[in-house]
């Protein structure tokens, strides 16, 4: 797609980020501003509560505490060799190594995926209110005062932040500092984990009294067979090979069949595709289209209006559960990425200072792994866009 069509395709998301950056810049006067782009809005909204549940479940908070700085420092770790590894792919010349700004009504780079604007901004929203919401809860734990809280816009996108009494957090035990600061991405971690517990406990067993399989829907994945072959994101996929497909299961045993190189008849979207396997990235000799598996295709087993109004809730409910899961996740992960203003930064700082006690150079090391991991960050997300950017431009030329 070139970039005049990019910008056509999302022109409705495009216009609503730049009404709202619009609307937050002509009422800047109410905000604190840093910077030209960062707007700060300061309020007292749910201190309250958080020292409520603070006080009230002070032994449990801590304990889970304690756990999550043990888990944060994990995160760090895996996440910080994760970024390097793929921009260290993508500058030797692997284009499927990228990162993308997850914004609603805009796409993510590299999926196909696109971030749908309504669901989107609900799910960033209960993301941020649970994040902001656990360091608080965490620090009144611990009886260091809440001094603030408030919402955040970088630009046009929403933030929010909880400021505790930083000089009296400083002054306590490492592992208390460290406990706070987890708070946020543990409490990502913890609502992952029970969102996803109740799309297979409650959701998924409700969508099959009301539904029955009819097919599998699929994504192409750019560069692969199906792409090559035509056949679109969003294709419900009913046979391969004259072999009927209605449950992911059925399209897993069918390919089990299929080897690489191996011509495959796909019928999808009430089209008939011939597509030449490559393959697997697991097993070469194993036949791969190149697709993702998004859902089960279903239809309702007794069509009926009420039945219908449940099946649409019902579907909205199972993906918003789908994107506060995935973004629940990596909002997690990357803000444990020591990058000088996240919290995982904070809990970095903390311990290079105790482990090296000369000063000076705890800062150089810790400055130092922030500035690789913003620099590899940075390549991440914007490399792939100059050079789809490039492409455009010469293909304009052209």
């Amino acid at each position: 797609m070139s970039f005049l069509l990019a910008l056509l395709e999302y022109k409705a998301a495009i216009i609503f980020y730049l009404l709202v950056f619009s609307i937050v810049y002509l009422n800047r006067k109410k905000f604190e501003v840093h910077g030209n782009f960062i707007f700060l809005y300061r309020t007292q909204f749910g201190i309250e509560l958080m020292e409520k549940i603070g006080s009230k479940a002070r032994k449990t908070v801590k304990f889970f505490g304690y756990i999550g700085s043990v888990i944060g420092f994990i995160g760090m770790a895996a996440v910080f060799a994760l970024i390097l590894l793929m921009a260290y792919k993508l500058l030797t010349g692997d284009s499927k190594a990228a990162a993308s700004p997850v914004l609603p009504g805009l796409p993510i780079a590299g999926t196909g995926l696109v971030f749908p604007l309504v669901t989107g901004w609900i799910v960033l929203f209960i993301i941020i209110l649970i994040h902001e919401f656990s360091h608080g809860v965490a620090a009144s734990a611990h009886k260091i005062k809440v001094k603030n809280s408030g919402i955040a816009f970088f630009g046009p996108i929403l933030g929010a932040f909880v400021e505790p009494d930083e000089k009296e957090l400083s002054k306590r035990k490492d592992m208390v500092q460290h406990s706070v600061f987890a708070a946020g991405a543990f409490s990502n971690f913890l609502t992952t984990a029970v969102v996803m517990l109740l799309a297979v406990a409650v959701l998924a067993p409700l969508n099959n009294i009301l539904t029955e399989p009819t097919g599998v829907v699929i994504f192409s994945q750019p560069g692969h067979p199906a792409e090559a072959a035509g056949i679109k994101n969003n294709s419900v996929v009913t046979e391969i090979n004259g072999k009927d497909v209605k449950t992911m299961e059925d399209f897993r045993d069918v390919m089990l069949g299929v080897k690489a190189g191996e011509k495959v008849n796909v019928a999808a979207g009430g089209n008939n595709y011939a597509v030449t396997s490559e393959g697997s990235p697991d097993e070469p000799s194993q036949g791969y289209l190149g697709v993702w598996i998004i859902k089960e295709e279903r239809k309702l087993k007794h069509d009926n209006f009420l039945q219908q109004m449940l099946l649409k809730m019902l579907i909205w409910l199972q993906q918003m559960f789908g994107w506060l899961s995935f973004l629940s996740l990596n909002i997690g992960l990357i803000n444990l990425l020591p990058v000088f203003i996240t919290d995982g930064a904070r809990m970095l700082k903390i311990f290079l200072e105790r482990v090296i006690k000369d000063k000076k150079k705890s800062i150089s090391v810790w400055a130092a792994l922030n500035w690789i991991s913003l620099l590899s960050l940075l390549t991440l997300v914007f490399l792939p866009f100059f050079r789809f950017l490039s492409a455009s431009l010469i293909s304009l030329i052209a």
